[in-house]
């Protein structure tokens, strides 16, 4: 009953999301193979917390070089599962804006996993849709002069993380929609946020959402 509640109030971008994000198994995976090249690499050299940084910054850079070119949507159907669907039912410019979320999610996921969460879990994933999703509705307030601080953020986080976080996933990303819609109406041109913010901005967000993401998931490291 819950989750087809869940289904029939869910936004359309996070039903877009979910459709194309990635599973969180083989996000396990491509971790696994980093942290054995740099373990590998920096074990006995570096504290396994400087180890952790370099993975997560390299996760940050990686993904911040995807989105940037998250414009494109339609050229990348024959490579990412499930995005010919989302631009037959939303439009190309619209799926570029669930692209560039899948990517910042994905991103998200994988901070996790270098921090010990388990993000086959559903409470686990549902945290890391929450981050990304205030990263980016952070982002936009900035540039409002209203930017909060890590403390702030993780805070805000913490709240979230206090009720029911099936329902803060669906009002995050409703906010996340609003947030995209205004940009393009502030730019007058049309909706599509590789086109609206631009190759470096878009890469500039998703560090910003990184940076995020590894201020939460370093203070609430899992052994």
């Amino acid at each position: 009953m819950e989750n087809n509640q869940y289904q029939d109030d869910k936004p359309t971008l996070l039903k877009a999301i979910e459709i194309i994000l990635a599973k969180p198994e083989d996000i396990v995976k491509e971790v696994r193979v980093m942290e054995d090249k740099y373990y590998g690499k920096y074990e006995g050299k570096k504290t396994k917390g400087e180890i952790q940084k370099i993975i997560a910054d390299h996760i940050i850079s990686n993904y911040s070089y995807f989105t940037a070119f998250a414009g494109g949507a339609t050229a990348l159907t024959g490579v990412i599962p499930g995005l010919g669907t989302v631009i037959a039912t939303l439009g190309g410019a619209s799926a570029d804006v669930a692209l560039t979320m899948k990517w910042q999610i994905e991103m998200t996921m994988a901070i996790a996993v270098v921090y010990g969460h388990d993000i086959t879990i559903e409470e686990e994933k549902r945290l890391c849709f929450i981050i990304a999703g205030m990263g980016v509705i952070n982002e936009a307030a900035k540039e409002g002069g209203k930017a909060i601080g890590s403390k702030a953020f993780i805070k805000m986080t913490q709240e979230y993380l206090k009720g029911a976080t099936l329902q803060a996933v669906k009002e995050i990303f409703k906010k996340v929609g609003i947030t995209f819609t205004r940009k393009a109406a502030e730019k007058a041109i049309p909706f599509g946020v590789g086109v609206i913010i631009g190759f470096s901005a878009n890469k500039g967000l998703t560090c910003y959402v990184g940076s995020k993401a590894l201020d939460f998931f370093k203070e609430y490291e899992v052994a």
